[in-house]
This record gives structure tokens, C-alpha cells and sequence, in this order.
């Protein structure tokens, strides 16, 4: 038995025809685009992973510092003087049990013993 072959069935696949040619500026053009779109693109996606982790960083407070007591500084409090405020009054206002003597001699020194309304006053 012998196997024949039908030209007919048979077709032939031939290769896409050549592109004509283009000058070499055109040619190198898309490369310089493509790679300056990587460039763009990996510069993007390394800014956005900077600041993810800095984000992240800030967020868990792995840059924070445990306070020390040379860190704190005191608010100094202050008390503007009504009608009628005494250094013994504003002092029980800020102290209100115990022996405030010492309290109002604290006041006394740092704001002077005559106090007007209006004045602004230092709480020790």
C-alpha cells in the first residue's frame, strides 16, 4: 500500500514579509521610551515601598523615645485673679485639704504679697 499525497491539501505557510526598513533615530526611539518608562516605573514602585516601611516605622513608634525627666519640662500653671481672690483662697482652690501654709508662702515669693484682679498669677 502506498500512501499518496494531495498537493491540494497541502498549503503552505510562508513567513510575514519584511517590514521596510526604518531610519536608525525611529529604530532607537521606542527603546529610549521603554526604558525610560522602566525607569519611571521602578523609581515608583521604590518610592511607594519607602513609604510603606516608613509608614509602618512611624505607626508602631519604633522611633519614639522613652521620656526622661531633662525632656519634661514643666507648663508653669497660672490663675488670673477675680474679685474678692486672696493668695489663701486660690491656694485652697489648688490644694484642697491639708496645711497650705507653705503653698501660700510659694505664691507669696514668686508673685508678690499684694495681688490685683486681673493680675496673672504663678501656680508652683
Amino acid at each position: 500500500m502506498t500512501a499518496t499525497i494531495d498537493p491540494l491539501l497541502i498549503t503552505s505557510y510562508s513567513a510575514r514579509p519584511a517590514r521596510p526598513a526604518r531610519s536608525a533615530v525611529r529604530s532607537q526611539a521606542p527603546a529610549r521610551r521603554s526604558a525610560s518608562i522602566y525607569r519611571r516605573r521602578r523609581m515608583a514602585v521604590v518610592a511607594a515601598v519607602v513609604f510603606a516601611v516608613a509608614s509602618v516605622l512611624l505607626a508602631s513608634g519604633a522611633f519614639a523615645t522613652q521620656p526622661t525627666t531633662e525632656n519634661l519640662r514643666t507648663i508653669p500653671r497660672t490663675h488670673v485673679v477675680e474679685a474678692g481672690d486672696t493668695l489663701w483662697s486660690i491656694a485652697r482652690g489648688y490644694a484642697p485639704t491639708g496645711n497650705i501654709s507653705e503653698f501660700v508662702r510659694e505664691l507669696a515669693r514668686e508673685n508678690g504679697v499684694d495681688i490685683e484682679v486681673g493680675q496673672v498669677i504663678r501656680i508652683p
